[in-house]
This record gives structure tokens, sequence and C-alpha cells, in this order.
């Protein structure tokens, strides 16, 4: 295990010394909080809602609560029913305030695809594309495109439009407007 660990930090050595590591504080020059992940930190950020899933599940939970209510069964006593209703109306409740979000920072674009904080620095950036009510970012590499959707998580498109075109100008990515 030792080796595993003396490979690890020869790693973050080699890479904090190359720059290539964008959260590392000591290395590249990159300093101050624009280094971290996550929507915070410097950059320009913008942020949706998360409305359909949290409203589904709501609606799936009174559903629940009221085809079992209207049978009168005596599984509507149990304590584990209504532990499930409520759980899934926590659940709705904690995806409704978590917000998704699209932060532009100088070199770098950031979001939170599957739970987890995404980076893409303007060299992997193939292209983006703006549709009326979506915006679409294609990485170079295989993965996932980045979509946001004015309808769908109520984000501020026009606005992230304007923006992405000063970013993708700057830093020589193609940019579409479909």
């Amino acid at each position: 295990m030792a080796s595993f660990d003396r490979k690890v930090e020869r790693n973050q050595v080699r890479l904090s010394k190359k720059g290539k590591n964008p959260l590392d504080k000591k290395g590249g020059g990159r300093t101050g909080s624009g280094s971290t992940m996550g929507g915070r930190g410097d950059g320009d950020i913008f942020k949706g809602r998360k409305i359909i899933l949290p409203l589904l599940l709501v609606l799936l939970a009174g559903l629940y609560s009221g085809v079992a209510l209207a049978g009168g069964g005596a599984e509507v006593s149990t304590t584990m029913f209504w532990i499930t209703i409520a759980l899934y109306v926590i659940l709705a409740i904690a995806l409704f305030l978590n917000k998704p979000f699209l932060r532009i920072n100088k070199n770098y674009l950031y979001t939170a695809k599957f739970n987890r904080d995404r980076m893409l620095e303007a060299a992997q950036i193939s292209k983006i594309v703006v549709h009326q009510n979506k915006i679409v970012i294609k990485p170079k590499a295989k993965g996932q495109d980045w979509v946001f959707h004015r309808r769908r998580n109520l984000f501020d498109t026009p606005a992230m439009a304007e923006r992405l075109e000063a970013f993708a100008k700057t830093h020589k990515v193609n940019f579409e407007q479909a």
C-alpha cells in the first residue's frame, strides 16, 4: 500500500510542476478562489432550478397516499407507509434546492453532472452550439455533451449565450447559433 501512496504523491508533484492541475494552489500560477470547484468561485455563475423531477416525486407521493387512503387497507396504518411518503417528499425538496449551474471562469467551464463537479478547459471544448432554448457544449474527448435547457432547468440562456460567445472568441472555440 505504501508504494501506491508514493506513486500518487509523485504524480501530484509532477502535475503541479507542469501546471496541469487546476485544483493545485501551489503550481502553475493558479491561485485564489478561481481554482475551487463548484458553484462558488471566480467567474460568471448562471444558476437554474430543477423542477421536473421534484414535481414528479411530489405527485408520485400524493398518488401513492391517495390510492392507499381510498383503498382503506391495513397497509395505510403502518409506519413504513408514511415514512416512504415522507422520504419521497424530502427527496423532492432536496432535488429542488440543489441548483444546477454553469460557471464560466477565465479559462475553464464548471458544472455539476450526476452529482459530481465537472470541469472543461477551453482547449478541451470542440464547439458551443446555442439554440433558442438550450445551449450545448461539446467536448473534444469522448463523453457527454453539456446541455443547459431554458424550459427544463430554468437557465437564463440568452445571458449564458452572450457570455459563452465572449469565452469562445477569447479562446478560439467554434461557436454556432442554430
